[in-house]
């Protein structure tokens, strides 16, 4: 049902699939429990609380006006009714239509979003695909190049130049700074920024497809500039005397990155390639064994470049997620050395996780720990949560237990996460408020 897979129940499936000889290697012959569909399907409630990404700092209406405004100007540009007449390739045309269907249902996606931010980068999103089949059907109906985009790439990337010789970390609070600054580094200091008008990336020379790519990459850019300046003067308007806080922040992330490597310290005896198996403990092939690959993962020492950044908020942020698995993986591990596999016999039993999922998830919310740090967190969370719950709606007939495994340690990784998370934002706030 899920459509993520760990590596061990991938290689475990494609070993069924190679001694089946046709057959479904889950059917015929075996003593597994089955489930009843429409009781997995009454499970799915409304307790999933919707926690959208939000920042410390107001987004202004008439700067959402304006991105939207964009987003539509650009989708009127495209014909909602191309057809073979207008785009004789059918591959061309089915890319172009695609492109403006998505920016259409970006800014649905923005009209229904609870929290500004949320609105922003819908919109976001809805600028650059409308870009991309405006750029495609601009160069198939007038026969715009490449060539012609040069002079609007130049100005984004000066203007991209300002910003970052404009940009300094200042704030009233550190840790609310940091969230707004992290955001900044996500639009400006990190992604593609040359915006490059030589030969396509993704298609051949010549192929319209490839003006539509490069000014969706232009209008990335200039959705990342508009953007970040004015998350930049937002947090900046109220101060009266500026304080550079980044030595504060680089302090931070190398006090936290040290205190972090001397904690995982306790995990050099797991196995990275089965961080499930305990000894004198049977969870191969459970939930239980599924989550805490998952939650090994990050916490794995071949995969921890984000102490790396050279960007120091979002190293701050990738401190806070590594605290958090650090302690998901940790707890969970140790609950299931006390004999928890968490095993799927019947309906109830997924029940019980899902209710243990939302609950956790709902305490972290209302921790008194730093709330912007925790949203973080439980943003994510909260839609996995969601996404989880659409493919037990998907649930018919009779369900064997096995189809939920990869379902059932979704809720389990969201529920150690969430207890996880409050501690976390409680670390990472304390280190960069330590004067």
């Amino acid at each position: 049902m899920s459509g993520r897979l760990t590596r061990r129940s991938t290689l475990a499936l494609l070993g069924a699939l190679a001694g089946c000889s046709g057959a479904d290697p889950l059917s015929s012959g075996s003593n597994e429990t089955d489930l009843d569909g429409s009781a997995l399907r009454a499970l799915v409630d409304d307790s999933v609380p919707t926690l959208p990404e939000r920042l410390p700092v107001d987004v202004g209406d008439d700067h959402l006006a304006a991105t939207e405004r964009r987003a539509r100007t650009l989708l009127d540009a495209v014909p909602a009714d191309l057809g073979p007449a207008e785009i004789p390739n059918g591959a061309i045309r089915e890319r172009v239509r695609h492109a403006r269907e998505h920016a259409v249902e970006s800014l649905s996606t923005a009209a229904e979003a609870s929290t500004p931010f949320a609105r922003l980068a819908a919109f976001a999103d809805a600028r650059a695909e409308a870009r991309f089949a405006t750029g495609a059907w601009r160069a198939i109906d007038a026969g715009v190049t490449r060539e012609d985009l040069a002079a609007e790439a130049e100005t984004v990337r000066e203007d991209r130049r300002a910003v970052r010789e404009r940009w300094r970390y200042v704030g009233a609070d550190p840790v609310e700074a940091t969230l707004v600054h992290a955001a900044i580094e996500r639009r400006i200091a990190s992604g593609r920024s040359d915006v490059a008008t030589g030969e396509p990336r993704r298609y051949r020379p010549g192929n319209p497809l490839g003006v539509g790519e490069l000014t969706e990459e232009i209008e990335r850019a200039r959705v990342a500039v508009d953007d970040a300046t004015h998350l930049y003067d937002r947090l900046t308007a109220p101060l009266d005397d500026p304080v550079d806080l980044r030595p504060r922040l680089v302090d931070a992330r190398q006090r936290l990155r040290e205190a972090f490597e001397t904690e995982r310290q306790a995990l050099s005896s797991v196995d990275a390639r089965e961080p499930w198996r305990i000894e004198g403990v049977d969870v191969e092939d459970t939930p239980a064994a599924e989550a805490l690959e998952e939650l090994f993962r990050p916490v794995d020492p071949a995969h921890d470049d984000g102490w790396g950044e050279t960007t120091p908020a979002r190293a701050l942020t990738w401190a806070h997620s590594s605290f958090v698995a650090l302690r998901a993986f940790t707890s969970l591990r140790e609950r299931v050395r006390e004999g928890e596999t968490f095993a799927i016999e019947s309906v109830e039993d997924v029940a019980a996780m899902r209710t243990a999922a939302v609950e956790a998830l709902r305490a972290a919310e209302a921790s008194p720990a730093d709330p912007g740090l925790t949203r973080l967190s439980t943003a994510e969370l909260a839609d996995r949560l969601t996404w989880t719950d659409e493919q037990l709606l998907d649930s018919e007939g009779s369900v064997r237990a096995s189809w939920l495994r990869n379902d059932a340690s979704t809720y389990l990784t969201v529920m150690a996460r969430a207890r996880a998370t409050p501690p976390a934002s409680e670390r990472v706030a304390a280190a960069l408020r330590k004067g």
